[in-house]
């Protein structure tokens, strides 16, 4: 005669099985991919020695005397290239600042910051007779004016 407490029992074995039966599939999976994070680690610290290898190569000091003398065309540095500070020329004076523009802007002119490109100007009398219409006149930037001072023989 079967007893509910045999059913009972027959329940929580069957269940203890199940639960080793997926316990044991867990472990393996784990176990896999322990097997395949070594085999990265291995791969990676011979991939290292590798590159260690190839750097010691690259670096090897007859190499690079050898690659820059044959396509930079360097040389040793010879004891007649090393001076006292004594022996080299004085610096050249600094060239004077330019002296600030002093001029204020014609009358009617009123500076525009807001423009693109630049500093410009637009003419009042323009703004008054325009109906809405601005002209728009550039300032000269200060490229041009480094450019004649160049060509004056300011710029030394």
């Amino acid at each position: 005669m079967i007893r509910p407490i045999h059913i009972i029992w027959a329940a929580l074995i069957m269940g203890i099985g199940t639960a080793l039966f997926m316990v044991a599939y867990e472990v393996d999976a784990k176990e896999k991919e322990l097997a395949r994070l070594h085999a990265d680690i291995r791969r990676t610290t011979e991939s290292m020695h590798v590159l260690r290898a190839e750097w010691s190569f690259l670096n090897d000091p007859t190499r690079l005397d050898r690659l820059a003398t044959d396509h930079l065309g360097l040389q040793p540095i010879r004891p007649e290239q090393y001076v006292t500070v004594a022996s080299l020329p004085n610096r050249p004076a600094p060239l004077p600042a330019p002296a600030p523009k002093t001029e204020p802007p014609a009358p009617g002119n009123v500076p525009m910051a807001s423009l693109p490109n630049g500093a410009t100007t637009v003419s009042g009398q323009a703004r008054a007779a325009g109906g809405g219409r601005v002209t728009v006149t550039p300032v000269p930037t200060v490229k041009p004016i480094l450019t004649k001072l160049a060509k004056a023989g300011g710029g030394q």
